[in-house]
């Protein structure tokens, strides 16, 4: 189902206003059980709630484009996977885990279970409105791509994830069990968003301190950047060395390895990595090929160490992964 098909099929349940918040609930027969609730704070600022329980399991594509989404997302219950085509792998998202995010004009897959109650909580983020009156060297301290979305420049897709830590749990539930109604209850709900933000912003800093004292500002290195990405997942059986890949897309070493930390969150062969496993999971599950040659094909050279690496982060090894996958069919 694309998104298009669903946003069709949403128009036809009932929808409810109450205030500064709007609460929209329905059921779409033979697809899905929905519950949104969203109020604007301020400007640039709206909190969502979602609630949604799928009766099939279902396959969503997106097909349209917004303009520009920026937003912290926070999993309070189930499991969904989603792609984002040319910029992640197939990503878990689920119970305890957030991100932040800052798209547009990219697609993605959304993989739903059937029978399982997915909720969230979602700030919604309009960056030139909400950090008009923020100085530059306040700008400094907040990621990349959302800084360039705050003043209007070239916004590079940005995707990254963390766990939720216990002061945000406190918040998040002080948001699900706000005790005031009203002008009050706007006032909390949007003391509690910025608190939120703050601690997201405080645990983006501690794990990225080091590279932040090198940040990458150019949007020509960011560019450089996803160059390099691209090279990487083009050259899975024989990627260049760091020294070789900065050469390739005209950066020295040392700005390519910290500013690749900076657009994606992690270093850039750990990110090779996670997406040769990932490759290889799929390979798996299709049972053309054998786990030899699996192996071979991602890149791995010892089927030991690509089987110990397998089993650390799908919790089988390849074998057994692929015969799991044969009896399912």
């Amino acid at each position: 189902m694309t998104n298009t098909d669903f946003d069709e099929l949403w128009q036809e349940t009932s929808h409810k206003s109450k205030g500064f918040e709007t609460i929209d609930r329905g059921k779409i027969v033979d697809i899905c059980n929905t519950y949104e609730r969203s109020a604007e704070l301020r400007s640039g600022l709206t909190l969502c709630i979602y609630e949604v329980e799928f009766i099939d399991e279902l396959v969503w594509m997106r097909d349209e484009f917004d303009d520009l989404q920026c937003g912290l997302s926070f999993f309070l219950s189930g499991k969904v996977i989603i792609q984002r085509h040319g910029l992640t792998i197939e990503t878990d998202e689920s119970v305890g885990k957030y991100y932040l995010e800052c798209n547009c004009d990219l697609k993605e897959t959304e993989w739903w279970k059937a029978g399982e109650k997915y909720s969230r909580i979602y700030l919604k983020i309009e960056p030139q409105q909400f950090f008009q009156s923020f100085g530059e060297q306040e700008l400094e301290q907040i990621p990349y791509s959302l800084r360039q979305a705050a003043i209007g420049g070239n916004v590079q897709p940005y995707y990254w994830q963390g766990e939720i830590a216990q002061p945000m749990w406190a918040v998040l539930c002080n948001i699900l069990q706000c005790p005031y109604q009203g002008l009050m209850k706007r006032m909390y709900l949007e003391s509690q968003a910025m608190e939120l933000m703050t601690l997201h912003f405080q645990q983006f800093q501690e794990q990225d301190v080091g590279d932040r004292s090198f940040p990458v500002r150019k949007v020509s290195d960011i560019d450089r950047i996803y160059q390099a990405k691209k090279i990487l997942l083009e050259n899975l059986e024989h990627p260049p060395s760091l020294v070789e890949l900065a050469r390739q897309v005209g950066l020295n070493d040392f700005k390519l390895k910290r500013g690749f930390r900076q657009v994606f969150g992690t270093s850039a062969f750990k990110y090779l990595h996670d997406y040769r496993l990932e490759k290889a999971r799929q390979l798996l599950a299709l049972g053309d090929m054998r786990v030899e040659e699996v192996a071979f094909r991602v890149g791995f050279n010892s089927r030991s160490y690509f089987a110990s690496a397998f089993r650390q982060k799908f919790g089988l090894n390849p074998k057994q992964y692929f015969q799991h996958r044969q009896k399912s069919l």
